[in-house]
């Protein structure tokens, strides 16, 4: 597949654990984050395929942080991975333009679809 992706979310196991499935399947991780801020630097810097990001963080939440993702590259491919079933967060999330949204616990089916869609 030869993509490549960060991964972001506060929790540190969730980041290594969700990196590690990915590169199972052939995804290379260029960056590893634990907040939002984090995020917007490793997107400008390594600028992946795709960013696999959790909403609820410290310095800057999801939201925040693909509100500025956005602005730097408006085709970045954004994929929130949330806790938050909730229709204003989904809401939200489709104007901000998500590439998609993954609920957790993850299914590894569904974000391999995606990424080779």
């Amino acid at each position: 597949m030869n993509k490549t992706a960060i991964v972001i979310d506060d929790d540190f196991d969730s980041v290594e654990i969700f990196s590690d499935l990915l590169e199972e399947h052939d995804i290379m991780i260029v960056g590893k984050g634990y907040n939002g801020k984090q995020a917007i630097d490793l997107y400008q810097e390594k600028k992946p395929d795709f960013i696999f990001l959790d909403l609820n963080m410290p310095e800057g939440s999801g939201f925040h942080a693909i509100r500025n993702i956005k602005k730097i590259d408006n085709s970045a491919k954004i994929i929130a991975v949330t806790a938050r079933d909730d229709f204003p967060s989904k809401k939200k999330l489709h104007e901000l333009n998500v590439q998609d949204i993954i609920i957790k616990p993850v299914d590894m089916d569904k974000i391999l679809n995606i990424i080779s869609n």
